[in-house]
């Protein structure tokens, strides 16, 4: 039987070999993708899984996933994209403690995630360390309507954590059908609003009836800006 230990060395190991990677994406398509904003997150994650006929190697994201599917078959598999800079790739589960799961891809970034919220990122640079949630993560989870404040925890360049206090708003909305990968699933849009003075930004969800998160747009931090979550299998 695996260990932990072993079982995450496992993973790391076939996500080298296949590559999976948050890869740049220098194309026209990709600029689009930096200036998109949250109002047009149909449209940006269409313009990520859509058909490009013009990149057909490793590096489209329908290549990628396809991949993905096929070589690590069976496994939970994510898409991720970093609509700053238009980076995206593929991440599996590293590790789980509790409600939190943590996912990696190959060249070692993570995201971990309370059910359907971001809670922490490494490797990025300027990471964002923690967040104490409020409840906001079984709220969204729920579908339900509520008001919370959260606490985020960033490390700067200088190894120095700041914190920045904000009251959020968590509104369930309409009813989508997600299709992606091997999943296709109705889920209902759940959009989470935190401010704080002046700043102000906006977490969406899509989450399914068993409160699984199919697909999301969620903030980052001021330097790593949106981070696009899509499940592509469970």
């Amino acid at each position: 039987m695996l260990t932990a230990a072993r079982l995450r060395k496992t993973v790391l190991s076939l996500l080298v070999v296949s590559g999976l990677a948050l890869s740049a994406c220098g194309n026209d398509a990709s600029t689009k993708r930096t200036k998109a904003t949250i109002d047009e997150v149909s449209g940006l994650i269409k313009s990520v899984f859509g058909r490009n006929k013009a990149s057909t190697g490793s590096g489209d994201p329908n290549v990628m996933i396809a991949n993905a599917l096929r070589e690590f078959d069976g496994a939970p598999l994510m898409f991720v994209l970093r609509e700053k800079i238009g980076a995206y790739g593929m991440a599996s589960i590293y590790g789980q403690n509790g409600r939190v799961t943590t996912w990696v891809t190959r060249d070692v970034v993570s995201m971990s995630l309370d059910r359907p919220m971001l809670t922490a990122t490494r490797g990025f640079g300027n990471d964002l360390m923690s967040v104490e949630d409020g409840g906001a993560a079984g709220l969204i989870a729920a579908r339900q309507a509520g008001r919370v404040q959260k606490t985020y925890r960033f490390l700067d360049g200088q190894d120095r954590t700041s914190r920045l206090i904000l009251n959020c708003s968590i509104v369930p909305g309409e009813t989508q059908t997600v299709d992606s990968g091997v999943i296709s699933t109705s889920t209902r849009v759940v959009r989470e609003t935190c401010r704080k003075d002046a700043f102000k930004f906006t977490n969406t969800y899509w989450i399914d009836a068993q409160g699984r998160m199919v697909q999301s747009v969620q903030w980052a931090g001021a330097e790593n800006g949106q981070l696009v979550f899509r499940r592509v299998r469970w």
